[in-house]
């Protein structure tokens, strides 16, 4: 197996005004391009034979600008299943309006537990989400209205097992543009640490993370 080569997308708007952004799409800050283009210049040296990333617009920026910076003829696979964790009611929200009307703990206890869910998304929203053409042909993701952590490693596990998995097994070289959390159920996923365990890494914006192939031959479901 090659390394797992794993990027948050760089700093977005709901970033820099503390808000939940969940599966709203939300552009780039410019100091989130220039995280991107940065951190294509420093994986400049790596040759990856794919780029993944979720269909949510942050992350597919980032991944362009990446893939630009870092000089590669690529083109980014997008998947709905790396998505950001659905924040259900909370998306939209900055963080402390939801803590003022849900309560501080109540709110810490969705952001930071395994399995925390924050109250469901309402009507409107999931009728949005239905009609999304991303989602629209999907009744699996277009009728998901709130997650926790254990939530997003589930709905992730096909991602893992039938894609990411074969790829490296194959000694490809994948990178994976995604989002705080879905990293976090990823890490758990390929690497076989527990879910508190990675619920608990920090990751910063546009900084690569690698998982070296030792960590990750252990944990594929492909012979």
């Amino acid at each position: 197996m090659r390394p797992l080569v794993l990027l948050r997308h760089g700093q977005s708007v709901a970033n820099a005004d503390d808000v939940f952004a969940g599966w709203l799409d939300v552009p780039l800050t410019e100091r989130g391009r220039a995280e991107a283009c940065d951190a294509g210049r420093r994986l400049a040296g790596l040759r990856p034979d794919a780029v993944h990333t979720s269909v949510l617009g942050r992350a597919v920026e980032t991944a362009r600008l990446l893939i630009e910076g870092a000089g590669w003829e690529l083109s980014p696979s997008a998947h709905w299943r790396l998505n950001e964790r659905h924040y259900g009611a909370l998306q939209g929200l900055v963080k402390n309006e939801a803590r003022a009307r849900f309560g501080a703990e109540e709110v810490q206890r969705w952001r930071r537990s395994v399995d925390g869910r924050p109250p469901l998304a309402d009507d409107a929203v999931l009728a949005a989400q239905r009609s999304d053409p991303r989602y629209a042909a999907l009744p699996e993701a277009a009728g998901i209205a709130a997650e926790s952590l254990a939530d997003v490693a589930e709905r992730m596990t096909p991602y893992w097992r039938d894609i990411l998995a074969p790829e490296l097994a194959a000694r490809r070289c994948v990178v994976v543009v995604a989002h705080g959390n879905a990293l976090r159920a990823l890490m758990h996923l390929c690497t076989g640490k527990s879910l508190e365990e990675t619920a608990r890494s920090e990751l910063g914006t546009a900084i690569p993370l690698t998982i070296q192939a030792a960590a990750l031959e252990a944990r594929s479901p492909v012979p």
